[in-house]
């Protein structure tokens, strides 16, 4: 239970378990009311799921240079963005710098461009035109910015897609993934279409890919799935819990193809099972279209308050937190 502060216009809302704690001095809620960013809190606002595919050459449809990638990451960081992973998303452990944007990254189909290694002077490294050499990098040049992004892969289609494209690399990529806080998700076990398989067969295409890539990495969970060709299986149901041959599958997050942003996981609107995304691409409806869109209409976007204890609303919004969440509030 919580008390509701109204500062500002802004009503504040502290999450169970820290009702006892004092009311912030002023010049603290003045801080939290003009973040640097000078954007107002609005943790009711949208969060940008973006969604890649091919990174390599030329630039396409479902292909984004190596290029294109950095300028992306570049305008983000530029426009008081912060990456969070989906997971956290979608638990509401949204942990970002007051004044900031979250948004979430997202790669389809594992192929080679994603993640790739060279072998120079006999030691073996991270291709810096690959996608996670792009992001390690930039992390470096940007500590403020920890980059992590989920990895839906496949583990039985072509070798250019099955699993990042190197075989005998694939154990040591997926530990670096999850070293290094990236997620791995189901994408099924060879891109198959749910709809048009039965029931067992949908369950056999997700507990396979699952097996698989437990097979790397021992007692490893996948706790999303982006859907094949964003088409949903004739039983919904199976597409967040089932089992085949003794593997047991269970998704918290299912992400479509697009292809718009999603609601704040604290508004009533959030549904983990059908999450939207933002295809990557210099188009009408790509990333930048989304920035150029919120930077326009900053009332739009979600802008944390820089505290996870708190949650920050426009005045008279409160009404728009599920019932449930609500609950475990005192107001």
């Amino acid at each position: 239970m919580v008390s509701l502060l109204i500062v500002f216009g802004i009503a504040l809302l502290a999450i169970s378990g820290y009702a006892a704690e004092k009311s912030p001095a002023p010049a603290k809620l003045a801080a939290l009311c003009s973040p640097k960013s000078g954007l107002t809190p609005n943790e009711l606002g949208r969060i940008m799921i973006l969604e890649y595919h091919l990174i390599g050459y030329p630039e396409a449809d479902w292909r984004r240079t190596p290029e294109n990638f950095r300028k992306d990451l570049q305008m983000l960081y530029d426009n008081d963005y912060y990456p969070i992973s989906l997971q956290d998303l979608v638990t509401r452990n949204i942990r970002v710098p007051a004044g900031k944007t979250p948004f979430v990254l997202t790669f389809d189909d594992s192929s080679k461009g994603q993640f790739n290694y060279l072998v120079k002077g006999g030691a073996l490294v991270i291709d810096p035109q690959c996608a996670v050499g792009i992001m390690e990098q930039f992390k470096k040049e940007h500590p403020d910015f920890p980059l992590t992004a989920t990895f839906y892969v496949l583990p039985a289609i072509n070798p250019g897609l099955r699993l990042f494209g190197q075989e005998e690399y694939i154990k040591q990529k997926l530990e670096f993934l999850v070293k290094h806080g990236y997620e791995i998700g189901n994408h099924s076990y060879w891109h198959q279409n749910l709809a048009k398989t039965d029931d067992a067969g949908v369950q056999k295409q997700l507990a396979l890919c699952l097996r698989a890539v437990q097979s790397y990495l021992p007692g490893y969970e996948m706790r999303s799935l982006s859907l094949p060709f964003g088409v949903f299986a004739k039983n919904p149901q199976l597409e967040t819990a089932g089992v085949h041959e003794g593997t047991k599958y269970r998704h918290d997050s299912i992400v479509l193809v697009g292809s718009g942003s999603v609601p704040s996981p604290f508004s009533k609107d959030f549904n983990p099972l059908r999450l939207e995304r933002i295809q990557a691409g210099d188009t009408p409806w790509g990333p930048k279209a989304f920035v150029d869109r919120y930077q326009k209409n900053p009332s739009l976007r979600y802008v944390s308050d820089g505290n996870a204890r708190t949650i920050t609303v426009p005045k008279g919004a409160e009404t728009n937190i599920p019932a449930a969440l609500a609950a475990k509030y005192r107001v």
